[in-house]
């Protein structure tokens, strides 16, 4: 039981430690997005992902296909701020 217990801990702290710099990279877009001069539904869509990668649960962020997905989601945002920062400069 107690082994148990540690060994979810351990697991956790290393999902969390995976997890966290990809939050870290969603809110520095969002934070470029807002310095650039993006405005919008894509601001609103950035902060709804972070909050749902925040609140994906250990057992699911473990899952390769789910961090796949997100990375080509964050990859996706990347590129949608970067055509509209495009668009505005024009």
């Amino acid at each position: 039981m107690h082994h148990d217990m540690i060994q979810q801990e351990e697991q956790t702290c290393v999902l969390q430690e995976d997890k966290q710099p990809f939050i870290e990279e969603i809110s520095a877009l969002r934070s470029l997005a807002g310095e650039t001069g993006v405005t919008g539904h894509l601001l609103e869509d950035l902060d709804d992902f972070k909050r749902e990668v925040e609140h994906l649960d250990a057992s699911t962020w473990e899952r390769n296909e789910v961090r796949v997905l997100n990375r080509n989601t964050l990859v996706r945002f990347s590129l949608a701020v970067l055509r509209a920062y495009r668009t505005q400069s024009c």
